[in-house]
């Protein structure tokens, strides 16, 4: 593991005549310090702007930490010892940092100490972020996390990042030489630590950069998404090694049409879904002839059935009982027979849901089968990030990819469903991106942010084409009123070239997070 030199402190006598409350305190004779404050930058050597502050006390003390800015961080650390170990998050890149560590014992006057810290600026080839709208008081708390992928050389590398509501990174993650290729999902577990994977291994890291686990599976290889469900299981989006469908084009090999749930703690797969054996895996050929059928790159938990919700880019958004049968599918009635690796298993057409509108009349043929879009509704088109909100909706990425079968204008959205299962039928309840057409054009990847405290709704295309470049976004809407009240673009330095090119810069997801994990 690569260490950085400690950086001594530089030690500010504290001044005299301010309250005890402040951050700066009444110095005593014989000081809380007991020695220096030593601050390790990047300890792990991947977390350039996260460190480690250890010092000792005389007496036990709690430790108020604050990193001054625009957009100040403080954190309280209910230590009650007298040696500290503080975790320090969110330096600012390529200046001097200034700490304020106000030391507070439990009986007596607190003191406060200044280290200044130094860091070195962002690599030139992270985007550069641009704030379009800001309105503080209405949005969700937190900084924003970019699931970032950096085209070096000739493959994707992963780079996760958080910046702040000004547009500055205060924390990133370089994760190209311990996995180097696009790690995908990042997202965050209970316990505050990242989860990814890559290859044939889920791996978990915390916010200074240590690996906190790894579980390898042998004979899968992961993608687009893992999420930890109850009874300390992940389950995971996976390929399976030596896969195959029978289309009109002849055999092909098949991916990402697996998922498996995996026991974190042993690693053992305690169970497995094959979706060739309950989807029509040649319905997909107006967009998709080979094995990639179903392009699955979503999975979400519903805890009150025990069923799994599935985002297949290629063919709709289903949902599956924890023993692999189809609950609903929703996605145009265009096309559907029967399922089986080779057409030979039972029909899906009965699981397709009916579209109806607000007063529960269904809408036109034309609507149902995809040709075209009501005023009200329209069907998901290679969407992602399809999930259950919290009022039981469910909410996803409508990319927009041959929208109508191709005939349409090309727009993304955050689009909501309420489906009733009893009925079969779905209705469109909200949307937000039409009215922004190209603006927020994206035709893969991309994601979308259920946000628990203001209850607004985040969405983030994750790579907009256009002449003069190409850009991310991530926007914070009220909900329901649909008002952007924080917007952001980031401009990608690497740009999605000719096919055939090596790669490009692209966000695969964005969420609202605190960089403290509490």
């Amino acid at each position: 593991m690569k260490r950085f030199p400690i950086i001594h402190i530089i030690l500010a006598v504290v001044m005299a005549g301010f309250s005890a409350g402040s951050d700066f305190a009444t110095p005593q004779v014989r000081g809380l310090l007991d020695g220096e404050i030593e601050v390790a930058l990047n300890p792990t050597g991947i977390a350039p702007l996260s460190a480690v502050a250890t010092f000792q006390t005389r007496r036990a003390c709690d430790v108020r930490m604050r990193i001054s800015g625009r957009e100040e961080i403080v954190r309280y650390f209910d230590d009650d010892s007298l040696s500290h170990s503080i975790t320090v998050l969110g330096l600012y890149p390529g200046r001097v940092n200034f700490l304020f560590f106000t030391l507070i014992p439990r009986h007596g006057t607190p003191e406060t100490k200044i280290v200044t810290v130094t860091t070195d600026p962002l690599p030139s080839f992270l985007p550069d972020i641009v704030i379009e709208t800001s309105v503080p008081a209405r949005m969700e708390p937190g900084m924003t996390l970019l699931d970032l992928a950096i085209l070096k050389g000739r493959q994707n590398t992963t780079y996760p990042i958080i910046f702040d509501k000004y547009g500055e990174v205060r924390w990133y993650l370089d994760l190209s030489t311990e996995v180097p290729g696009f790690c995908v999902p990042f997202e965050r577990l209970k316990n505050g630590n990242f989860v990814f994977g890559f290859g044939e291994s889920i791996y978990e890291y915390d916010m200074l950069g240590r690996q906190a686990a790894r579980i390898i599976e042998p004979g899968y290889n992961f993608h687009h998404d893992i999420r930890e469900i109850p009874g300390n299981l992940f389950i995971a989006a996976v390929d399976k090694r030596d896969t195959t469908i029978l289309n009109s084009r002849g055999e092909k090999k098949s991916i990402e049409d697996h998922i498996i749930a995996i026991d974190r703690g042993s690693g053992r797969i305690v169970n497995e879904w094959d979706l060739r054996q309950i989807l029509d895996v040649r319905r997909n050929e107006a967009v998709n002839s080979n094995g990639d059928w179903f392009h699955n790159n979503a999975v979400w938990y519903s805890p009150s059935d025990n069923c799994l919700i599935l985002s297949g880019r290629h063919q709709g958004v289903v949902k599956v009982t924890w023993d692999n049968r189809l609950v609903w599918i929703l996605a145009p009635r265009h096309d559907w027979g029967p399922a089986g690796r080779d057409g030979s298993g039972p029909e899906t057409s009965p699981y397709l849901l009916t579209a109806v509108d607000a007063a529960g009349n269904p809408y036109p043929e034309e609507v149902q089968d995809g040709s075209v879009a009501a005023d009200d509704f329209d069907w998901p088109w290679a969407q992602h990030n399809a999930q259950i909100s919290p009022g039981g909706t469910i909410s996803l990425f409508d990319n927009g990819d041959f929208r109508n079968w191709f005939t349409a204008p090309a727009y993304s959205r955050f689009v909501e469903y309420k489906i009733d299962e009893a009925s079969r039928t779905v209705r469109q309840v909200w949307d937000y991106g039409r009215q922004r057409g190209a603006a927020l054009y994206s035709r893969i990847i991309s994601s979308v942010d259920i946000l628990p405290v203001t209850g607004n709704r985040g969405m983030s295309p994750g790579i907009i084409q256009a002449s003069s470049g190409n850009t991310a976004k991530y926007v914070e809407l009220t909900y329901p009123g649909g008002e952007v009240v924080f917007e952001a673009t980031i401009k990608l330095k690497a740009l999605l070239a000719a096919q055939g090119s090596p790669g490009f810069d692209a966000v695969y997801r964005s969420h609202r997070v605190s960089l403290y994990p509490d």
